[in-house]
């Protein structure tokens, strides 16, 4: 089975799973919606390729709006932080509730890896040019980390590009502090070791 076919279905299995669970992780069905999109407009950047000069503005728009939501998925990596709701007291002996949330969190991390891993993949054969293509995976990492860091620290979401663009620009300018680059440093070192994990695997076929 294909690779995208398998990110599709187990799309469809988690997102399901999220509908009925929304009393503890009420915020997975949105960030799991949000994380699968960019990978379907990463398998369209291909055909929106432009043949013509006219066809260019439409392909910039839509690299532009793939780039913006592009955060989205490895977003989630970052919400293993709400397990800290849980005490896991493993002297207190085995609480299943924890460890059920604990594989259910999981699985959407699991999910958006994947899925990023995918969207990488399809980024570095987007043209001939290898070593262009190796320069646009690692600008959209550092990309990637400073929206995750507005995402997760100044709590702006991807709509407000939109509606309120110049208050984002502000908050923006304000957030460019050495912590936040250290924070981006860290989201494209997790990034960076996934590909290269990933070509290891592929590498001892």
């Amino acid at each position: 089975m294909q690779p995208r076919y398998i990110a599709r279905i187990y799309f469809l299995i988690l997102f399901s799973i999220s509908l009925f669970e929304n009393t503890v992780f009420n915020f997975m069905t949105l960030n799991v919606f949000l994380a699968y999109i960019p990978f379907e407009l990463s398998l369209l950047l291909k055909l929106f390729k432009p043949a013509k000069k006219y066809e260019w503005p439409l392909y910039i728009i839509f690299c532009a709006i793939f780039v913006l939501i592009l955060p989205n998925t490895f977003y989630m990596v970052t919400d293993l932080i709400h397990l800290n709701q849980f005490h896991f007291n493993f002297y207190a002996g085995l609480n299943i509730l924890e460890w059920t949330y604990f594989t259910y969190l999981l699985l959407g991390v699991f999910f958006a890896i994947y899925i990023m891993i995918l969207i990488y993949v399809e980024i570095l054969t987007l043209t001939s040019n290898l070593w262009f293509n190796r320069l646009n995976v690692l600008v959209l990492m550092f990309l990637n980390g400073f929206g995750i860091y507005i995402g997760r620290f100044l709590r702006l979401h991807s709509v407000y590009i939109f509606n309120e663009p110049v208050k984002i620009f502000q908050d923006i300018l304000l957030a460019l502090t050495p912590k936040a680059f250290i924070f981006v440093l860290f989201m494209v070192i997790m990034q960076s070791a996934l590909l290269l994990l990933v070509k290891g695997v592929k590498l001892a076929k």
